[in-house]
């Protein structure tokens, strides 16, 4: 590998963002960028691009950067990528470039975007080794496929106009749930059950009567809160889960806030067969139900 000063500025900037300093990472990847586009070089500009998305706390702006590197990718020429490694071949960079893209599209809510580019990821994965990074990268598709490709997974996404804090509040306080519901299946919950933890327990009770107690196993304030249903005092509970994942995106042209809200159904593990039919009738449309709910309750708060 030859000497590469602008290799050794984008660890360097790498480290800023690792310490702590996301403006000083930011600005140093801003201008390690503006460098390679006066060179003219498609190889720094890819790699610039996607080691600064690393570092982009915003999702957009993360999008944007991950874009720029599979466009510079495009440009590179195998003989300019063997300058800074003889053994690398530019197909090499596509696996991780297209998986970037699709979790990426993923969290902003573009689910056809991110099913294409994983796609287009799995199809060039035989390009990678049996290292530690064909590993990891082939994990990370393997976690994309499973969230898209299991049956028993449902999902829906869309923006809401409203801030991740008020949208987060009306899902992680179990008395506001009844208010979004797009199955109609909640009736009530207690005031006072407020989730913060991973461990916690809230209790609702059912249109048909039933309480039920939910068992917290996912939880970061703000942004992701996950439980799973069960009959009292059973444990373990069935197997099926409900999860939400709230990612702030930055303001409309107007100011107003945003936040992209993904609403999934796993019954991956649910083994009581005697719930299959009320599992299969989980759908989609019925997820984005309770998005559009919860959507008109977040924009009047």
């Amino acid at each position: 590998m030859t000497d590469d000063p602008v290799m050794t500025h984008i660890g360097a900037a790498t480290e800023l963002y690792r310490a702590g300093d996301v403006d000083g990472a930011r600005a140093s990847f801003a201008e390690l960028w503006r460098g390679a586009v006066a060179d003219d070089d498609a190889f720094h500009r890819c790699v610039v691009a996607h080691f600064a998305a690393d570092a982009e706390p915003d999702v957009e702006q993360e999008l944007a950067w991950d874009r720029r590197a599979l466009e510079a990718a495009d440009e590179v020429t195998e003989e300019r990528a063997q300058e800074f490694h003889a053994s690398l071949d530019v197909a090499g960079f596509y696996p991780s470039l297209h998986l970037s893209l699709a979790d990426d599209l993923r969290r902003v809510g573009d689910d056809d975007g991110a099913r294409n580019h994983l796609a287009r990821a799995q199809e060039v994965l035989g390009v990678l080794g049996d290292d530690p990074y064909g590993q990891a990268v082939r994990g990370v598709a393997e976690r994309l496929a499973a969230l898209y490709d299991a049956e028993r997974v449902v999902t829906a996404a869309r923006v809401i106009a409203a801030p991740a804090a008020t949208v987060f509040e009306l899902i992680a306080d179990p008395a506001r749930q009844p208010e979004w519901d797009g199955n109609d299946n909640l009736a009530q919950a207690a005031d006072g059950q407020r989730v913060r933890a991973v461990g916690d327990v809230f209790t609702t009770r059912l249109t048909m009567g039933a309480e039920r107690e939910n068992h917290v196993v996912e939880f970061e304030e703000g942004r992701l809160v996950a439980w799973t249903p069960s009959d009292p005092g059973r444990t373990p509970p069935p197997g099926h889960l409900w999860r939400w994942e709230l990612q702030p995106l930055a303001p409309d042209r107007d100011g107003t806030a945003r936040t992209a809200v993904r609403h999934t159904y796993d019954w991956t593990h649910l083994v009581d067969e005697h719930r299959f039919d009320r599992a299969r009738a989980t759908t989609a449309e019925r997820l984005m139900g309770s998005l559009d709910r919860l959507a008109a309750a977040a924009e009047s708060a």
